[in-house]
C-alpha cells in the first residue's frame, strides 16, 4: 500500500464473481477523480465461486488493491477486520462498500465533500431497488436501536458509510467478536460517543448485479432476536 493514501475502500465479498470485477472498476474510475491517494482492502470471506481466483487477477494488475483471503467469519466481522487494518496503517479515511454492485459510486463525492465538516457520513437509502422485505428488515433495524437503545440511527447498516479512522480506535474494542450485524453496533456506539459529528447523504441504492444476499427475510426473525441479545453487551 502506497504510504500517502488517504482513503482506504474497505470491501468483504462472499461469492460475488459475478460482480466484484465490475464493482471494483467502476469505483477506480469514479476514485481517481477525487484522490490518487486511495487503496482496496477487498476481504473474501470464504467465497466457494471464483471470486478467489477473479480478486487475484485484479490484484496482480492493480497496485493500489490488497486482498485478504480468510475463512468466513461473517459481513460485520469482516468489516471489522479491515478498519482495525485501517487503523494499522494509519490511513485517514475509510469508506465502506458492498461488493455486490448495489452501492452506486455517482454518490461519492457527495460523501468526499462532507469529510471537513463530519466525522461519520451515513448513505441514507430514500430509492431502493432490493425489493420490499430489505426495507422493512432495515426499518425494523431503526425501531430496535430506538427503543432498546435510545438512539436514532437513520440506517444503521447501510454498507455505504464514510468514516474518518481515528474516531474508531476507541470504538472498535467495545464490538463483541460474536456481533453479527457489527456495522450496527459501531453506529450505536459512535451514536453515543459525545463531539463525534454525523452526516447523512440520500443515497439510490440499486439491485445487486448477481449472487444472492447473505440475509435473506426468513432469515431476519433469528437474527432480529439475536441483536435484541447482543445490544446487551454495548451497554
Amino acid at each position: 500500500m502506497k504510504r500517502e493514501a488517504e482513503l482506504v475502500v474497505v470491501m468483504p465479498v462472499y461469492n460475488e464473481a459475478a460482480s466484484i470485477r465490475g464493482v471494483i472498476l467502476e469505483w477506480h474510475e469514479e476514485l481517481v477523480r477525487h484522490t490518487h491517494f486511495f487503496h482496496f482492502l477487498v476481504l473474501n470471506d470464504g467465497s466457494t465461486d471464483e471470486t478467489a481466483a477473479i480478486l487475484n487477477r485484479l490484484k496482480a494488475a492493480n497496485a493500489n488493491l490488497s486482498v485478504i483471503h480468510q475463512i468466513n467469519i461473517g459481513h460485520g466481522q469482516c468489516c471489522l477486520r479491515g478498519y482495525r487494518w485501517a487503523l494499522e496503517h494509519k490511513v485517514q479515511w475509510i469508506l465502506q462498500l458492498d461488493s455486490d454492485g448495489q452501492c452506486d459510486p455517482r454518490f461519492f463525492s457527495a460523501f468526499w465533500s462532507r469529510r471537513n465538516d463530519s466525522d461519520v457520513v451515513y448513505g441514507q437509502r430514500i430509492i431502493r431497488n432490493d425489493g420490499w422485505s430489505r426495507s422493512f428488515i432495515s426499518w425494523v433495524v431503526k425501531v430496535v436501536l430506538l427503543v432498546r437503545c435510545r438512539v436514532i440511527c437513520v440506517d444503521a447498516n447501510v454498507p455505504y458509510r464514510l468514516m474518518r479512522t481515528r474516531i474508531l480506535e476507541s470504538v472498535l474494542p467495545r464490538i463483541p467478536g460474536d456481533f453479527n450485524l457489527a456495522n450496527v453496533a459501531l453506529a450505536v456506539l459512535l451514536k453515543r460517543t459525545p463531539g463525534v459529528r454525523h452526516g447523512y447523504i440520500p443515497i439510490h441504492f440499486r439491485k445487486r448485479h448477481g449472487g444472492q444476499p447473505s440475509l435473506n427475510f426468513p432469515q431476519f426473525a433469528f437474527r432480529a432476536r439475536q441483536l435484541i441479545r447482543q445490544l446487551k453487551k454495548l451497554d
